[in-house]
């Protein structure tokens, strides 16, 4: 019996004894992630933009028809449009530098400049910045050249107050309807050619007032979208201008550097523009050259497909030492464009004689203590 025993705990202890059967564990339930917050978009980027009065948006507006002198025109939003071809398949401009006064001996000189002009038949006269110093001053000089009875057509330069400006073309427009303010109306459409402005001026350091103009950027961007579009070839209107290179450019100052705007520069040769006036610099105005850099000379009377025009300084009372060594005792140009090529003609007026200067004494503006007072 014990033997018995012994061998069926023998026989337990090789088999094992059964094991409990085990609950599966139960499942785990999965951690739910906290909710993603997302951050809030960031504010779209509002391109600067320069000041209204300085360079209007070139958007599209209401269509209305008008008379600018004595021809038609269209007018929508900042594009002034002018359809009737010229009869002789060429368009010129009357082109001025700065005029900086309305000193009797510049308006002497304006009567010279209207003479050449009408001469000339130029279809509008542009006056590419620094009109005047006072308000007053900027309504004779735009009055007196209105008298040709073509549109004209100006901008601010680096020299004027934005109120002096824009109360002196106000005022002169509202006498003579051939007046165009060129930073509020920045296209002027005619079949053969179509000129774009880039008012004021790109340095701060150099616009002499403290309520002058500074075009920015996004006043390039819109020059360069307007030339790419245009139907007809574009002429770039702006008292400063592209940087050249080296002393044939007309951004070539005295103390020996090129001093115009590198992002004009890379504007002309994107768009492309293929004519300009640029006058800021005087020393190296009189004359044009064929590429931006201001490389290549044109000879005056010369077609060009591509031309950049500097007139010069138009103002005749202080004068200029140029940088071909001659003097400027006051300087205007025409430029034609035919046939999609472009030419130019220069006024290089000589010193005023005895009969000049008694006419200038007359015609000098009256004090004003208000214009004698410093600007900000």
């Amino acid at each position: 019996m014990k033997n018995r025993l012994v061998s069926l705990c023998a026989a337990v202890a090789l088999l094992g004894c059964p094991e409990k059967k085990q609950e599966a564990p139960a499942p785990v339930k999965p951690v739910e992630k906290a909710a993603e917050v997302k951050a809030p978009p960031p504010p779209p980027v509002v391109e600067k933009r320069a000041e209204k009065e300085c360079a209007a948006a070139i958007d599209p507006g209401p269509v209305t028809e008008l008379k600018i002198g004595e021809r038609n025109a269209k007018l929508s939003g900042a594009r002034l449009t002018f359809s009737d071809a010229d009869a002789d398949g060429k368009l010129s401009f009357g082109v001025l530098g700065p005029i900086n006064e309305d000193s009797g001996l510049n308006m002497v000189t304006l009567k010279k400049y209207v003479k050449f002009f009408t001469d000339e038949k130029v279809d509008a006269i542009v006056v590419t910045g620094d009109v005047g110093e006072v308000a007053s001053g900027i309504t004779r000089v735009l009055t007196e050249l209105a008298g040709a009875k073509v549109p004209v057509l100006t901008i601010i330069g680096n020299g004027e107050c934005r109120a002096d400006y824009t109360d002196g073309v106000s005022a002169a427009s509202k006498a003579n309807s051939a007046v165009v303010n060129m930073n509020a109306v920045r296209v002027v459409e005619f079949p053969e050619a179509t000129l774009v402005s880039l008012p004021g001026y790109h340095h701060a350091d150099y616009i002499k007032c403290a309520t002058g103009c500074q075009y920015l950027q996004s006043t390039i961007d819109e020059v360069g979208r307007v030339a790419k579009e245009a139907k007809s070839p574009v002429v770039l209107v702006a008292h400063g201008g592209p940087q050249g290179q080296g002393n044939a450019a007309l951004d070539w100052v005295s103390s020996a550097s090129n001093v115009g705007d590198p992002n004009v520069t890379k504007l002309m040769g994107a768009a492309p523009i293929p004519f300009g006036f640029f006058s800021n610099i005087k020393e190296a105005g009189g004359r044009a050259v064929a590429d931006v850099a201001g490389t290549k000379l044109v000879k005056e009377g010369e077609a060009s497909k591509t031309l950049y025009l500097n007139p010069g300084p138009a103002d005749a009372t202080t004068p200029w030492d140029m940088n071909d060594g001659s003097k400027g005792m006051g300087m205007a140009a025409v430029f034609t464009v035919k046939d999609g090529q472009g030419s130019y003609k220069m006024l290089r007026v000589k010193a005023p004689s005895a009969a000049d200067k008694a006419e200038a004494k007359k015609l000098d503006p009256q004090p004003n203590k208000a214009a004698e007072e410093p600007k900000p």
